[in-house]
Protein backbone atom coordinates (compact mmCIF):
# COMPACT_ATOMS: atom_id res chain seq x y z
CA UNK A 1 0.00 0.00 0.00
CA UNK A 2 1.42 3.52 -0.96
CA UNK A 3 0.80 5.27 2.08
CA UNK A 4 1.58 2.37 4.51
CA UNK A 5 5.13 3.06 2.28
CA UNK A 6 5.08 7.12 2.42
CA UNK A 7 5.17 6.50 6.61
CA UNK A 8 7.68 3.81 6.65
CA UNK A 9 9.81 6.28 4.61
CA UNK A 10 8.78 9.37 6.68
CA UNK A 11 9.45 6.94 10.15
CA UNK A 12 5.72 7.62 10.91
CA UNK A 13 4.74 4.35 12.56
CA UNK A 14 2.68 2.96 15.60
CA UNK A 15 3.22 -0.12 17.40
CA UNK A 16 -0.15 -1.76 19.13
CA UNK A 17 -0.07 -1.57 22.79
CA UNK A 18 1.24 -5.01 23.66
CA UNK A 19 3.75 -5.41 21.11
CA UNK A 20 7.07 -6.80 22.40
CA UNK A 21 9.30 -4.33 23.86
CA UNK A 22 12.17 -6.53 22.02
CA UNK A 23 10.77 -6.48 19.03
CA UNK A 24 10.05 -3.15 19.03
CA UNK A 25 13.29 -2.17 20.01
CA UNK A 26 15.15 -4.21 17.13
CA UNK A 27 12.31 -2.18 14.44
CA UNK A 28 13.36 1.20 15.35
CA UNK A 29 17.52 0.58 15.51
CA UNK A 30 16.57 -1.33 12.07
CA UNK A 31 13.94 1.83 10.00
CA UNK A 32 16.53 4.35 10.74
CA UNK A 33 16.31 7.28 7.76
CA UNK A 34 20.56 7.60 8.01
CA UNK A 35 21.74 3.82 6.36
CA UNK A 36 24.85 4.79 8.71
CA UNK A 37 23.06 5.03 11.95
CA UNK A 38 21.17 2.06 11.62
CA UNK A 39 21.73 -1.59 13.62
CA UNK A 40 24.93 -3.46 11.67
CA UNK A 41 26.21 -0.29 9.96
CA UNK A 42 29.21 -0.44 11.20
CA UNK A 43 29.59 -3.86 12.06
CA UNK A 44 32.87 -5.41 10.28
CA UNK A 45 32.53 -8.01 7.78
CA UNK A 46 29.11 -9.58 6.78
CA UNK A 47 27.98 -11.59 10.12
CA UNK A 48 26.19 -8.43 11.42
CA UNK A 49 27.16 -9.46 14.75
CA UNK A 50 25.20 -6.01 16.09
CA UNK A 51 22.08 -7.41 15.18
CA UNK A 52 22.60 -10.89 15.98
CA UNK A 53 23.79 -9.73 19.45
CA UNK A 54 19.49 -8.19 19.74
CA UNK A 55 17.85 -9.30 22.96
CA UNK A 56 14.97 -10.02 20.16
CA UNK A 57 17.39 -12.76 18.94
CA UNK A 58 18.30 -14.31 22.46
CA UNK A 59 18.86 -17.99 22.30
CA UNK A 60 18.87 -17.68 18.50
CA UNK A 61 22.00 -20.43 18.13
CA UNK A 62 23.49 -18.61 14.62
CA UNK A 63 26.28 -21.36 13.98
CA UNK A 64 23.19 -24.11 13.34
CA UNK A 65 20.54 -22.06 12.29
CA UNK A 66 19.42 -23.67 8.98
CA UNK A 67 19.21 -26.42 10.98
CA UNK A 68 16.48 -25.31 13.54
CA UNK A 69 13.13 -26.06 13.31
CA UNK A 70 11.15 -22.68 12.72
CA UNK A 71 9.26 -20.86 15.72
CA UNK A 72 5.47 -21.24 15.76
CA UNK A 73 3.99 -18.15 13.95
CA UNK A 74 1.66 -17.02 15.88
CA UNK A 75 -1.21 -13.73 14.70
CA UNK A 76 -1.06 -11.20 16.84
CA UNK A 77 -3.82 -9.51 17.46
CA UNK A 78 -4.54 -6.62 20.34
CA UNK A 79 -6.50 -8.04 22.80
CA UNK A 80 -6.75 -11.11 20.94
CA UNK A 81 -6.42 -14.28 23.42
CA UNK A 82 -5.75 -17.62 21.86
CA UNK A 83 -6.34 -20.89 23.85
CA UNK A 84 -4.96 -23.01 20.63
CA UNK A 85 -2.43 -22.46 19.04
CA UNK A 86 -2.78 -21.08 15.64
CA UNK A 87 -2.30 -23.29 12.49
CA UNK A 88 -1.99 -22.58 9.01
CA UNK A 89 -4.98 -24.19 6.96
CA UNK A 90 -3.25 -27.62 5.11
CA UNK A 91 -3.99 -26.66 1.39
CA UNK A 92 -1.66 -23.38 1.94
CA UNK A 93 1.66 -23.37 0.61
CA UNK A 94 4.46 -20.68 1.08
CA UNK A 95 5.18 -18.44 -2.04
CA UNK A 96 3.69 -17.33 -4.94
CA UNK A 97 3.02 -20.31 -6.93
CA UNK A 98 0.87 -21.37 -10.00
CA UNK A 99 -2.12 -22.31 -7.26
CA UNK A 100 -1.34 -19.15 -4.79
CA UNK A 101 -1.57 -16.76 -8.01
CA UNK A 102 -4.82 -18.42 -9.48
CA UNK A 103 -6.88 -18.66 -6.12
CA UNK A 104 -5.27 -14.57 -5.55
CA UNK A 105 -6.28 -13.51 -9.30
CA UNK A 106 -7.67 -16.21 -11.06
CA UNK A 107 -4.41 -16.11 -13.14
CA UNK A 108 -3.95 -18.73 -15.70
CA UNK A 109 -0.14 -19.31 -16.21
CA UNK A 110 -0.57 -21.12 -19.15
CA UNK A 111 -3.00 -19.48 -20.89
CA UNK A 112 -2.77 -15.96 -21.79
CA UNK A 113 -6.03 -13.88 -21.54
CA UNK A 114 -7.08 -11.73 -23.78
Amino acid sequence: DFLTFQKILKTEYEFPEGFPSDAKDLVEKLLVLDHSKRLGASDEGDTYESIRQHPFFEGIDWDNVFEQTPPTISPYLPGGTFEEEYTVPDHLEPGLGKSQLVRLWEWDLCTSRG
